[in-house]
């Protein structure tokens, strides 16, 4: 009384050899950088993570940040990623953040002087350390 003839599973879902019914078909396990839906795998947004065969994604420690779909917490890092600008309420198409090299002043960003250095979103410039010199920027 066995059937003549096998019903394959709905799109995207899978069943193992010998499955009886359509209640045995289930999506694929998803791969790093998504997770499990209802509808099936999504990728994982900006700031978290997931490993193959998550349900859910991951936030990246506090202070950390990561590319969407990262695997791992070793992809989530302290701002190798550009944040997105700070926009300033008073003057909305003033960015206000600076690339690295770069100070902001009132009138905006500013380039660092010799000798003397910034990470990106800096309000000032540090001096190099004794005895160390650097080109301006």
């Amino acid at each position: 009384a066995g059937a003549s003839s096998c019903t394959s599973c709905p799109d995207g879902k899978i069943s193992a050899a010998g499955s009886t019914s359509a209640d045995d078909c289930a999506f694929a396990p998803c791969s790093g950088g998504e997770y499990m839906t209802d509808s099936g795998c999504q990728h994982s947004g900006e700031n978290t993570f997931s490993g193959a065969g998550a349900s859910s994604c991951t936030s990246c420690p506090d202070g950390k940040i990561s590319a969407a779909g990262s695997t791992s917490a070793d992809d989530c890092t302290f701002g190798s990623h550009t944040p997105p600008p700070i926009v300033s309420p008073t003057y909305p198409s003033r960015i206000e953040s600076c690339n690295a090299g770069e100070y902001m002043t009132g009138s905006g960003c500013q380039q660092c002087g010799e000798n003397t250095f910034s990470s990106a979103g800096a309000s000032s410039c540090t001096s190099c350390p004794d005895g160390k010199v650097s080109a301006a920027g």
